[in-house]
């Protein structure tokens, strides 16, 4: 059959397996400066017609030679090639080790289905958002159609000055070869805002780079949550694109009612897999505005698969005036305050030729984490450990003389904590790490804990030291945490003046959401969320604290999974706060040498020994074909890692055993306080933590895991394998192997047959 045949067919069938998806409206101030806003598909709309996805049979399909003749050489090196077309300002890369052609647009984009404004975003280079604040609204630009670009061979690239000259706007892109990547970069302080009511709030580098047509076969990788893979023309055209947020949303703005919830997006990179060729991409600056954009055949009103970052160079935020129900939007008031935009294209491929898979873009970033960031291999790496989460004290509202009383409240005191510890060594667990959390007065009192003063009521000074001690001889490594992300006054610390601001002005008061509706539950007061202007003070404290006191290990909290703005006074964004905590956490690390992540964003793994709490789940979107444990391959050999709570989750089996597959540690949640006691705290959600139903089932957990993965820990991973539904194989470098049946309960480990029945109690396997 003509491929053009081919072609069309397979858009008619995508067409049938479609919802209505939306037209396209037009944001610009006047019709002739209209522009077409694709940014998405998900509004309500009318329906698309067949006719929509009919093939331009008058346009020929090119090939790649073809399509090459038009191309000239800009530069090239050992390893790879970049030619350029100043003439419809398009680049290609090629790995000169696989001959593979990497297009920054669509060769046959002019030929594909779909409307033209469709088209004409297939072939641009840039996707412009530009707010006009006094009109509180944004108009999206394609670059094809709204700008004059000019394209110039520079010394190691090429250079692209987009003059976007109805938003009067201009924006120059360098695009420089290097050894083993391509590096497109934006220095934002050349970006020219002719008018001062048009600013430019995001910017999208080419959005179609690597763009799979139907005929293509592979996948993207997606680092949310532990990972998931999205399948090239997957049929999935009615389900939402996926957008996710690198390391998660700015906090700093609240919304009324819960927003949607999803696992975290740890690492700015995602991964393009085509047969023998693949390609890795990091956004290796702005990476904390960066936005990961993932669509399939039919989802935006193309026949194309894609996948790219896009850039908030500016924040928003909406406000409610008096009795009006419709937000009013409004933007940052300074200049952009992210100084730099660059995203790196690595080419991935195997020596022996053979198929690229989602393992080899693991290896490509660690390969970038090790050589380009800084990361090093953690001493613990192979220790195979036992993670634990202690929690010491909360606040708790208590009649006394029956008047309401608001006292601290002991959950798991010092001396608990010890008791614990000594079931779990006698049942068998060898290797322990311990976060104690709210384990300082301040600390239980929300107020902010930067000073090493163990808390009276859980025991003080002395029991604290005893714990120490005991832990120091037991080879168990104690973490006291500290995690101020909100706070209320004292300590030096104060609300007025050390709290966040909104883009709206507001200060961003912290709330907690009712479980059941979704909107602020009133029985907690909404908490201060601490300015990223306050970290450094506290932190200097806590090095100096620590150190006199001492201790030589330290949990960072939510720091390190939780970036945000002030945009008041201090104007910090998101991309300033984290080069400062990176500074800060380097200062931190110099006298407190050993560093636990609750969660790890990519900012922090170069400080971090111990990683816990990372999910074996992603978020779960309809789009996502294959879960995956990228964030634990990329890890291995490098970082340990364990898992959520064990005993939180509702298929305890089925997460231990993941966790073998992934070469993860097991964590588990503790407390001392029977979990009644927890009815109208904070801690309510850790129903699950009482330690008497958990020690002697973690211990088994424990021995499980350590026997299943001898001769593994702490080794990378070189192959994952879902051999079906129910079985798991992972390959390391090593040559061991391990094959998980997630149906028998059985890890067989290089031919022993480890069965999870010999370990646990039956009603917790279930």
């Amino acid at each position: 059959m003509h491929k053009k045949m081919k072609r069309l067919l397979a858009c008619i069938c995508c067409m049938a397996m479609m919802i209505p998806l939306c037209a396209f409206s037009a944001n610009s101030d006047d019709e002739g400066a209209a522009s077409e806003d694709t940014s998405s598909s998900d509004d309500g709309g009318e329906a698309i017609s067949e006719d929509d996805y009919a093939m331009d049979e008058d346009e020929p399909l090119l090939t790649d030679e073809q399509a090459m003749a038009d191309m000239k050489l800009a530069v090239e090196n050992t390893n790879l090639a970049l030619y350029y077309n100043d003439k419809d300002i398009t680049t290609a890369l090629v790995d000169k080790k696989t001959g593979k052609i990497w297009w920054s647009n669509p060769i046959n984009a002019d030929a594909s289905a779909g409307k033209a404004a469709q088209k004409q975003e297939l072939r641009s280079g840039m996707t412009m958002v530009y707010a006009e604040p006094s009109k509180r609204r944004t108009t999206t630009n394609q670059s094809k159609m709204r700008s004059n670009a000019e394209m110039t061979v520079t010394s190691d690239g090429v250079s692209i000055v987009y003059d976007f000259d109805e938003a009067e706007i201009v924006i120059p892109v360098t695009y420089t070869l290097n050894d083993n990547y391509l590096g497109v970069n934006i220095d934002t302080s050349q970006i020219q805002e002719k008018n001062s009511d048009r600013i430019v709030t995001e910017i999208a580098l080419m959005s179609t780079f690597g763009a799979a047509e139907m005929e293509e076969e592979g996948y993207f990788v997606i680092p949310d949550g532990s990972g998931a893979l999205i399948n090239f023309n997957n049929n999935k055209a009615g389900y939402r694109v996926y957008q996710g947020k690198v390391y998660g949303n700015d906090i700093t703005a609240v919304k009324t009612t819960k927003p949607t919830t999803g696992r975290n997006v740890y690492l700015p990179m995602y991964g393009i897999v085509k047969g023998n060729s693949g390609m890795m991409v990091v956004a290796d600056k702005g990476d904390t505005c960066a936005t990961i954009n993932a669509y399939v055949a039919g989802q935006k009103n193309t026949s194309y698969n894609s996948c790219y970052f896009d850039f908030e160079i500016r924040t928003n935020d909406e406000f409610l005036m008096g009795g009006d129900a419709n937000p009013l939007k409004v933007f940052e008031k300074r200049g952009i305050l992210v100084p730099e935009i660059e995203v790196r294209y690595y080419p991935v491929s195997n020596d022996d030729g053979s198929a690229v898979d989602y393992v080899d873009i693991a290896n490509s970033y660690r390969d970038y984490l090790t050589t380009s960031q800084g990361v090093t291999k953690s001493d613990a790496v192979a220790d195979g450990s036992l993670y634990v989460d202690f929690y010491g004290g909360t606040m708790k509202t208590e009649p006394i003389l029956g008047f309401p009383v608001t006292l601290q409240h002991k959950t798991t005191s010092f001396e608990d904590a010890q008791m614990i510890l000594e079931q779990l060594k006698s049942g068998g667990v060898d290797n322990i790490v311990v976060q104690y959390n709210q384990w300082t007065t301040a600390d239980i009192k929300e107020k902010v804990a930067d000073k090493a003063k163990p808390a009276s009521i859980l025991g003080g000074k002395s029991d604290f030291n005893a714990l120490m001690n005991y832990a120091a001889s037991n080879n168990i490594k104690i973490y006291p945490a500290v995690d101020n992300l909100t706070f209320k006054s004292g300590g030096g610390y104060f609300t007025m003046t050390d709290t966040s601001i909104r883009v709206s002005n507001a200060y961003s008061r912290q709330i907690i959401y009712d479980l059941a509706h979704g909107v602020e539950n009133k029985y907690y007061d909404a908490m201060s969320l601490l300015s990223p202007k306050a970290y450094e003070k506290m932190f200097k404290n806590l090095a100096s604290s620590y150190s006199k006191a001492g201790i030589s290990n330290i949990s960072v909290g939510s720091a390190s999974t939780v970036i945000y703005g002030d945009y008041g006074r201090n104007s910090v964004s998101r991309e300033m706060f984290k080069n400062n905590l990176q500074g800060y956490m380097e200062n931190l690390k110099a006298s407190v040498p050993s560093i636990l992540a609750d969660g790890a964003n990519a900012y922090v793994l170069k400080y971090t020994d111990h990683i816990s709490d990372v999910p074996l789940s992603s978020s779960k979107y309809d789009v996502f074909d294959t879960e995956i444990p990228f964030y634990q391959i990329v890890m291995s050999g490098l970082k340990p890692v364990s898992t959520t709570a064990v005993n939180g989750d509702a298929q305890v089996s089925d997460l231990v055993l993941r966790a073998v597959a992934s070469g993860s540690n097991l964590h588990f949640d503790f407390i001392a306080e029977e979990a009644n006691e927890l009815k109208d705290t904070k801690y309510d959600v850790l129903y699950y933590a009482d330690y008497q139903y958990w020690v002697e089932d973690a211990a088994g957990c424990y021995k499980f895991m350590k026997d299943a993965l001898e001769g593994v820990a702490g080794v990378e991973i070189a192959e994952y394998n879902i051999l079906s539904e129910d079985e798991i194989e992972t390959v390391y470098t090593n040559g061991s192997k391990t094959v998980v049946n997630l149906k028998d309960k059985t890890v067989t480990n290089n031919g022993k047959v480890i069965s999870m029945y010999d370990y646990v109690g039956e009603e917790v396997i279930g």
